[in-house]
C-alpha cells in the first residue's frame, strides 16, 4: 500500500540564500519480540526503501561536515566541527524549499521490518528535518545486551545540549509510532526543546496538529525574555551564522523540563530551583484529593513539606520527594511506584505547572480528571508560580494544544493524535520562521 510523507517547506517564509538547505531524516526501532528483549534499528532512504542501520553507514569522518556549497566561512567550519566528535553515518533526505517533497512510507510494513506488531511492538521512529549546511549526525554503535535486552544495531542520534553531536545543527522532530496494522500514532512536542515550528497531519482521521499563531522568530525572541530570575538559559545562540539561513538568531530553546535535568548550577536562573518551593509548602495541613478514572480516589489530609501521603482507604503511597526539580522534571516518586501512585502523581504534577497547586487561598483542592476543562479558552494558568514555557506553547498554538511538560496529556491538553486506520497519508509542513 502506498502511503505518501509530505514535507512542505514552500509556506515557512524562509530567506534565499545558499546557507537556506533543508533535510529530512526518518529513524527509529521496535522490539521484535513479545518478551520485549529484542530491539532493532531502521531507517528509510530517499526512495522509501527500509534498510537496517549497520557500522558500515559510518562513512563521514569525524570533526567533519560536508559543505556542498562552499559557503560556511572558515571560522564558523572550524566551530561546527566540534559537534561530529565521531564518525557518523548521513541519513540526509535532500529537501526542496519551493514545493511538497514526498517520500513512501508504506515499506514500514512486516515484510520489510520483521517482528513489526502493535503496541510495544510497533515500530517508533523520528522524522527530523534540519535547516542549513550542517547535517544531523547519526552514528551506528555496536550491538549489546543491557538488563535483559540485546540491542542489535543501536545508534547516536543528534542532541542540542551544548557540546553534544550535532548541537550545532538546526533541526526539530515529529515523533510516533506505526503499527503492523498501518495506524500511526504521534505528537508534536515542546517537552525537551523547541527548534521550528512543524505542522502535521495524517490521514485518516488525525486533526492538524502544532500550528502557532506566532513566527519562530517571535516564539524565541520571547522565551529570550522570560523573567531571567527563573528561565536563564532557555535560548541557544547561533554561534556560527554563515551555516544557517540568513537571520537566524538562535538554533533553538531547550524547555524548564530539560534544563533541569542538566544539573547546571549557577548558569540557572537565581530562582529557578526554588520556583515551587513556597507554594509546596502553602499545602501543608490541607486536604488534597485526587481522582483518576482508573485508579479511583485518593486523599492526602495533611501533607506535610515534601512528603505527601496519599490513601483510598485501603491503599496507601507517599510521595516522598515533592519539590520544585521535579516538578520541573515530572519526575521522581511522583512519577514512579505502581499504576495507582503514577496515575495521582501526574496529575499532581500538571497542577503544579500549570498554577492549579498556585491558588494558595484555597483550603483545599480537588482534581480529576474525569472533569476536565475545555482547552480554549485557556482553563489553566490563571495563579503563579507556573510553568511559563508551557503556557505560551499553548497560547501560541492555534488549537490551544500543545504538549509542554511530560505529562500535558493530563486531561488531553497536549496534541497526540492516532488515525482512525491504517495510514493513507502524513504530512509535515514547516511553520512560518520569519
Amino acid at each position: 500500500m502506498k502511503v505518501p510523507l509530505s514535507i512542505d517547506l514552500s509556506q515557512a517564509n524562509l530567506p534565499a540564500g545558499a546557507s537556506t538547505v533543508a533535510y529530512a531524516y526518518i529513524i527509529g526501532g521496535l522490539y521484535t519480540d513479545a518478551a520485549l528483549t529484542n530491539f532493532v534499528c531502521y531507517r528509510v532512504h530517499a526512495s522509501g526503501s527500509v534498510h537496517a542501520v549497520a557500522l558500515a553507514d559510518n562513512t563521514q569522518a569525524a570533526h567533519s561536515f560536508p559543505d556542498p556549497n562552499g559557503v560556511v566561512g572558515t571560522a564558523d567550519t572550524q566551530t561546527i566541527d566540534t559537534a561530529y566528535p565521531s564518525a557518523w553515518a548521513d541519513y540526509s533526505i535532500a529537501l526542496s524549499l519551493s514545493g511538497p517533497n514526498y517520500i513512501e512510507l508504506g515499506n514500514i510494513d512486516t515484510a520489510n521490518i520483521p517482528g513489526l506488531g502493535t503496541g510495544n511492538n510497533a515500530f517508533s521512529m523520528r522524522v527530523y528535518i534540519s535547516l542549513g549546511i550542517p547535517k544531523l549526525p547519526f552514528t551506528a554503535q555496536a550491538g549489546f545486551t543491557s538488563a535483559g535486552v540485546t540491542h542489535v544495531n543501536p545508534y547516536a542520534g543528534p542532541g542540542f545540549d551544548t557540546g553534544t553531536p550535532g548541537s550545532l545543527c538546526l533541526y526539530d522532530w515529529f515523533e510516533c509510532s506505526i503499527d503492523s496494522g498501518g495506524v500511526l500514532n504521534g505528537n508534536t512536542t515542546y517537552v525537551d526543546q523547541f527548534g521550528m515550528p512543524l505542522i502535521v497531519a495524517a490521514q485518516p482521521g488525525a486533526s492538524t496538529q502544532g500550528r502557532l499563531n506566532v513566527t519562530r522568530q517571535q516564539a524565541l525572541a520571547a522565551i529570550a525574555g522570560f523573567d531571567q530570575t527563573v528561565y536563564k538559559g532557555l535560548t541557544q545562540a547561533v554561534s556560527a551564522p554563515s551555516a544557517y539561513p540568513a537571520g537566524t538568531s538562535y538554533l533553538r530553546a531547550i524547555s524548564p523540563d530539560h534544563l533541569s535535568g542538566l544539573g547546571l548550577g549557577s548558569g540557572l536562573g537565581a530562582n529557578f530551583n526554588t520556583y515551587f518551593d513556597t507554594v509546596i509548602g502553602s499545602w501543608n495541613g490541607k486536604t488534597i484529593t485526587v481522582t483518576d478514572s482508573s485508579s479511583g480516589t485518593f486523599t492526602c489530609a495533611s501533607p506535610a513539606t515534601g512528603n505527601w501521603s496519599f490513601t483510598d482507604g485501603t491503599t496507601t503511597f507517599s510521595f516522598t520527594d515533592v519539590n520544585t526539580a521535579n516538578i520541573w522534571q515530572c519526575a521522581g516518586t511522583m512519577a514512579s511506584g505502581g499504576a495507582a501512585q503514577k496515575n495521582i502523581g501526574k496529575q499532581i504534577l500538571a497542577a503544579f505547572n500549570r498554577g492549579q497547586m498556585s491558588d494558595t487561598g484555597l483550603a483545599g483542592i480537588t482534581l480529576s480528571d474525569a472533569s476536565c476543562p475545555a482547552p480554549v479558552p485557556d482553563p489553566y494558568y490563571q495563579f503563579a508560580p507556573s510553568n511559563l514555557w508551557a503556557h505560551s506553547f499553548h497560547n501560541w498554538s492555534t488549537t490551544g494544544l500543545a504538549y509542554g511538560f511530560a505529562y500535558d496529556d493530563v486531561c488531553a491538553a497536549n496534541p497526540s493524535f492516532t488515525t482512525s486506520g491504517a495510514m493513507t497519508s502524513l504530512s509535515i509542513t514547516l511553520g512560518t520562521m520569519f
